[in-house]
Order: C-alpha cells, then structure tokens, then sequence
C-alpha cells in the first residue's frame, strides 16, 4: 500500500468520528441537474486556465507555451513570459487587479497588479522563498482585516499562507503567517472572504477550514464523495462569491455544484446541479459583475485550450464587515510554555516618566509577570497559579505610599499581594486566605480613602474584601457577598462613579454599587446576544468626563464599548488585526484586558489597552498580551469625534 492509499485509509477510519462531532452538519443530496449553457471563445495555443476580467471585455489567459497575456478580443494587450499553468485575480481598487499566477519551470509564484484602463501588467515580486513544490494556490482579500493574503499548497499534505499587502499597500516582501496541514492529494481551494472560510477539495469530498490566522482552527466536511455521501466524484477546481456561495467544477469536467451561503457554519443546504454543454473543462474561475445578484463564470479547457463564460444568478448579497480593525502597535514576550497560559493582564502607572510605566500580566500555571511598555519581560514571580490581576496606588504601608497590586491565587483560594515602589520595582507582600472555593475572577477598588478587593467564582459568588495592613501583614476580610446566577470572571471598578460591574460569561455584565453595606441586587446593563458573543471575559475602563466600559467578546474575537454611565448604551465594536509590516499578529480567544487613560507616552498619546492573546500567531508561539493605542480604537470607532451622553 502506497503513501497516499495509507493516507486516504486512516482519514476514512476517521471520518465517523469527524462526522459525529459535527452533528448539526448534514451532507444534503444534489438536487436536480439543470443546463447551463457557455459562450465559447477560440482557442489559444496551450491555454491552461483564463479569467474573464469584469467590466473591460479582456481575458487573462495562462499557457504553458506562450504564459501569462492579457487579451482584449483577438489583440494581445499585455505579455509576461514562462510556462504558467494557473493564475488568480483579486479586486485592489476600480481599474486594478491584483494576480498571482504560477509559473512551472522554476516552481513560483508571479504577483502583480493587471490595470484594466491600460490593459498592462505589471511584475511585483516572485514567491520563490516557500519551500513547497507549489501545485495549487488562491487568494484571499480579507475585508475584516484589510489584507490580502495567497494560500499555496503542495497536493501532498503541506501549505502556507502569505501576506501580501495590507490596508492597500504592498509589503516589501511576502510574509509568511502560517503553516498548514491539508488533506493529501488535496487539488484545489477557495475563500469566501466576508466569512473568513477556505473550502479546500480532496478526492474523499470538499472541507471548509478557517482562513484567518486568528480563528478556531476547526474544519467541517461541506460535501462528501460517493459512498459517504451525495458527490458524485471529486471537484478538480472550486470558487467562491463574495457573499459566501460555493462552486464546485467536478473531475468529469461537465458538471458543476452549486450551495448557496449557508445559514449557519456548521449547515448546508443541497446543492444545486448544473450540467455544462459546448465545453468540458479542467479549471473554474468567478468574476463579480456589477449586478450583485449574479456571477460571471469562467471555465478553460486544458485538453483543447478553449475556455468559455456564463452568468449564474446569486440568492444573496455580500454584507460588509461590521467591525473595524485596531492594529497592535507592540507585544509582550511570550510565556515558556504553550498552552492556555497567559490570563489576566494590568498596568501601573510611573508617576513622573510615562515610559517608565509597567504591564503586570498573570501566568495561570507559573506566576505573575511583569513588563515594560515594549513588552521586554522585567520581572518575574514563580507564585504559583495566578488568574486576575489588578492594581491601585495610594496604599499606606509600612509608612510609606506604594502602589498596591492583588492577585487570585488559585493553587490555595488565596489573595496574592505585591507592591510597587515609585521606581517600578515590584515586591512581594504575602497572601491572606480568600475565605472563597475555587477562586477566579478578580479586580480592585478605592472608596471613600479605602482599598477594596472583589474576589469570584465558578458558583456566580463575588465577595467584597477590605484591605488592611497589620503590622508586617496584610489582612483582607470579607465585607459583603454579590451572587449571580452562574460564573461571572471579569470586573471593574470605575472609584469616580462608584460603581462595579461585573461580567457573567454566559449571561452578559451587572452593574451595583461600590458601597459594601449595599445589598441590593446587582442591575443587568448588557446581555449576550446582539454585540456581546459568549464567553463575556476581560472588562475595562476608560476614565474621562464619558468613561467607556470594554469589554472582551470571547465569542467572535471581538470588543465591545459601552457607556459606562447610565443609560449604558452600546457605543461601538472592533476587532485587534494582524500588522504585517511590523510582524505582529492580531488577537483572539481574548480572556483578560486592562486600559490605563492616565498613560500618556510617546506611542500611547491617549491611554494603553492591553489584551491577553489566547492564540498568538506570527509565528506561532505560546500566548502573550498585545498592546493597542487607545487612540487608535477611538479614532477607527469614530468615538473621538462622538459626544457622549450620559444622565447621572
């Protein structure tokens, strides 16, 4: 038994159980075979692949014997030369097109931009550096994160993807995001930009994988082959609409499968069956036309060097991205270890120099870590495992005012205590019991001149903690007791309004008072559904006239502003991207956040946000914290314009 019969017999023995995990997916039958019909252009010596380029009645053909030309009717308008064998377009403005073509005698890949007005091609650089044998490639125009990025794959199991450009400009060199394992054999692939999924084709059927570096790396089966499900033989090319609809030419090269998007990311419905007549083809391409209810498709024959197009009506419409993007200006060396390490983060700020000021974040399995504003780790606390952080200064101890840091220590249900001297320094102070199971979330308060603690856990209890120093030793006890229905983790105190909010990660965020003899029950101001996706994690605060609460939506790799002043209105979302040209990868997975508005530094003019970053990309290393502009969220959400309201 061969490589590849080996291969294809342990994914089989697999399959069942892929299958079960996925059991709200159903592999749907075809339904009915209509015709569709192909306007047949004449041949052009060699001609492997073409793409009818929109709205310029000009073709860009690829051959092995002539390469890369662009044609407008029976004139060639523009020539690259080599033995091509595949080429892909994507949109960069009006009249330009980016392409990127492979070119089979040195093994790489031509990126350049085609401009329809002029009808010219231009050379941008050569993907040489990858070190697979590049047999398949498509491309992906991410409107989330403003990139562009190229999927190429070996057939035997290997690809990568590479960044090409970002917010309209070009890289100075591809730069690679990531390496990925593919089935063996796989043949072709395509992305649906707006729902980040690349739809890759094997001969056991065809399957969606995430196409953002960023996402949960799942995969699903979208169509089987014959006997384990409907497909009637493996796709030789596939295609994809920017609303999310899938074309799929299959190997006989006269039959095409059509889904339209579907409803949920786990479920299809059947596809569509159209019977090709005047061409059997080998290569599939898709151009958008200006009606946004239908699609150009252009198909090439590769035995006769024919290649036809054909309109097919659409059921839906692309939808523009909902959340902007804020990149990373820097980062936080990575943990040691991998895993879920990283959790909580908070920051200190220098009284007199800004730079100087300290990014305290929790590793849950080792300790607390602490670093400078270019993410350089300082200091480092073997404690055990710590979960929340937070700090506040104008502690009296010992004589003298530090600033007072907490930790949730949950190796003994314990709160952890450090303080922070005026040059940084970071020392331990000792733990007092927390009088609470299964210690989790945790955050920090002042109140009229008092130093508080609020400690939870997985039982939806948060207990109120007074802290006091005694001697050489400080003692925290219990003041009040808040209970929520389930497991809160996240909090924040705004001292200046005197409120607490809390968040309930399945439920959404509470709001009650700072004042521990007030028992009342804590007021829901936010709910998962609309904005907020579950897990509801990190919470945070702006402090201005208008403060802004923030809020990480675990769920969708998002975060969400709030007014945090009655009447609590949603104000705006986005999302932390990738920056290629400074090698930082966005975030995701996002559990705790921390935003100092007090910071004013050189590269955080209004304030510091930093995140935990759940699954740290670029390469891939083990979790670390990004670290945002507040400015920058302002400026992109359009708050720093905005005017807010408030009615207390």
């Amino acid at each position: 038994m061969n490589k590849s019969q080996l291969y294809k017999t342990a994914l089989m023995l697999g399959l069942v159980g892929t299958l079960g995990a996925c059991q709200s997916h159903d592999i749907q039958p075809t339904q009915t075979s209509q015709s569709l019909s192909l306007s047949i252009t004449t041949s052009t010596a060699g001609t492997v692949d073409s793409w009818q380029v929109p709205n310029a009645e000009q073709v860009l053909v690829v051959s092995e014997k002539i390469g890369l030309s662009l044609h407008q009717g029976d004139t060639r308008k523009s020539q690259q030369k080599g033995e091509f064998k595949q080429v892909r377009l994507s949109p960069i403005s009006t009249h330009q097109w980016l392409y990127a073509a492979l070119e089979a005698s040195n093994d790489s890949v031509f990126i350049g931009t085609l401009n329809a007005e002029t009808a010219t091609l231009t050379p941008q650089f050569s993907l040489s550096q990858t070190g697979l044998l590049v047999d398949n490639l498509c491309l992906f125009a991410d409107p989330a994160n403003e990139t562009l990025s190229i999927f190429l794959s070996d057939g035997r199991g290997r690809a990568e993807q590479w960044l090409l450009r970002q917010q309209q400009s070009w890289l100075a060199t591809p730069l690679l995001l990531r390496e990925l394992a593919l089935p063996y054999d796989a043949d072709s692939c395509a992305v649906d930009p707006n729902r980040g999924f690349l739809y890759v084709s094997e001969p056991l059927g065809i399957w969606r994988y995430p196409a953002r570096i960023e996402d949960n790396p799942e995969y699903y089966p979208v169509s089987l082959v014959a006997p384990y499900g409907e497909q009637a033989e493996p796709a030789s090319s596939l295609a994809t609409s920017d609303s999310g609809e899938l074309f799929a030419l299959l190997e006989s090269g006269d039959k095409l499968l059509y889904w339209d998007a579907p409803e949920k990311v786990d479920s299809w419905q059947p596809a569509k069956s159209y019977a090709l007549t005047g061409l059997t083809a080998t290569m599939l391409n898709l151009t958008h036309t200006a009606n946004q209810h239908s699609v150009q498709l252009s198909f090439t024959s590769e035995e006769t060097g024919h290649y036809g197009v054909t309109q097919v009506k659409l059921n839906s419409v692309a939808q523009s991205p909902k959340l902007k993007v804020v990149r990373p200006i820097a980062q936080s060396q990575p943990a040691e270890q991998f895993g879920d390490a990283m959790d909580d983060p908070a920051i200190w700020v220098h009284p007199t120099d800004p730079e100087q000021s300290r990014v305290l974040g929790t590793h849950k399995k080792q300790g607390l870590q602490v670093y400078d504003l270019q993410g350089n780790l300082l200091q480092k606390f073997e404690d055990g495992r710590l979960n929340n952080v937070d700090v506040r200064t104008g502690f009296n101890w010992q004589g003298r005012i530090i600033s007072l840091v907490t930790a949730s220590k949950r190796d003994d249900d314990s709160l952890a205590f450090y303080g922070i001297e005026a040059d940084g320094q970071v020392r331990r102070l000792g733990t007092t019991p927390a009088q609470l199971t299964g210690i989790y979330g945790l955050c920090m308060a002042t109140y009229q001149g008092k130093h508080y603690v609020f400690a939870n856990n997985k039982d939806g209890l948060t207990l109120q903690y007074e802290v006091q120093a005694n001697n050489s030793n400080l003692v925290a006890p219990v003041v009040r007791k808040i209970q929520l229905g389930s497991q809160p983790e996240g909090c924040v105190a705004d001292d200046v309004h005197e409120r607490l909010f809390i968040g309930e990660e399945d439920v959404g965020i509470w709001v009650t008072s700072l004042n521990p003899a007030d028992n009342s029950q804590p007021h829901s101001i936010a709910t998962v559904g609309t904005h907020l996706v579950d897990d509801v994690e990190g919470l945070a605060l702006s402090h201005s006239a208008s403060p802004i609460l923030i809020v990480s939506s675990q769920g969708n790799n998002s975060y969400q502003l709030y007014q945090a002043t009655p009447p609590y209105n949603h104000l705006a979302g986005f999302r932390v991207g990738l920056d290629g040209f400074n090698g930082i990868d966005g975030s995701s997975e996002t559990d705790g956040l921390a935003l100092s508005t007090t910071l004013r530094s050189k590269d955080y003019p209004n304030g510091l946000l930093v995140i935990q970053d759940g699954r740290n990309r670029l390469p891939d290393e083990p979790q670390n914290f990004k670290y945002v502009s507040w400015q920058d969220v302002l400026n992109v959400t359009g708050l720093a314009t905005t005017k807010l309201t408030q009615t207390d």
